[in-house]
């Protein structure tokens, strides 16, 4: 994404949409920055992206483990997508599986102990590349935009679907409306093929 710069003419952020969708843009183009230096140093130890993911939360759920729903809705992913990440783990011998205590039903995933040992092999590698953003960024900037997209997080997830602000609706789509660019350019032909 290229950065519009501030005295653009064509810039929009005037409104708080622009504004909201601005930041929104920043905001997902950072994240793919950090997550391919991520992902990159994940495949020296054969994970992809979202198994490092569920691993990372794996990490710091509660002892007993973490459902494949409260998995899904951490991650913001779909349960189905949860549910072949986390069979390939245990296979791989990362995570395993528990049923919970009030509800055989449910079940529970947690790190084993080679997971465990594959994440802390994993932060040590990062340790470089951590402490470079550190020097540059600051420990200070860095908690500090931790908390803000916590807070935001916070507020996004707590507006269910019927308290959202209604958003765009698509319009109905009408070929009356639709003018062809070569009439517009003036180099339609009558009668042409």
């Amino acid at each position: 994404m290229s950065q519009i710069p501030a005295s653009s003419p064509n810039r929009e952020s005037s409104t708080p949409a622009a504004r909201w969708i601005e930041l929104a843009e920043r905001i997902l183009a950072c994240g793919r920055l950090l997550r391919d230096d991520l992902t990159q140093q994940a495949g020296q130890w054969q994970l992809n992206e979202p198994e490092f993911s569920v691993l990372w939360v794996c990490l710091h759920a509660p002892p007993q483990g973490i459902s494949q729903n409260e998995l899904a809705a951490e991650l913001a992913v779909s349960a189905s997508r949860v549910s072949g990440l986390v069979e390939r783990l245990r296979r791989r011998g990362l995570l395993e599986s528990r049923r919970g205590k009030s509800d055989r039903r449910r079940q529970l995933w947690r790190l084993t102990p080679t997971g465990r040992a594959t994440l802390r092999s994993l932060m040590a590698d990062l340790l470089p590349w951590a402490d470079q953003l550190e020097d540059q960024v600051g420990a200070v900037s860095r908690k500090a935009a931790g908390q803000l997209l916590d807070e935001l997080a916070k507020t996004l997830r707590a507006q269910t679907p019927n308290r959202r602000p209604a958003g765009p609706q698509l319009k109905k789509f009408d070929p009356a409306t639709v003018v062809d660019d070569s009439i517009r350019r003036g180099s339609h032909r009558e009668g042409a093929a």
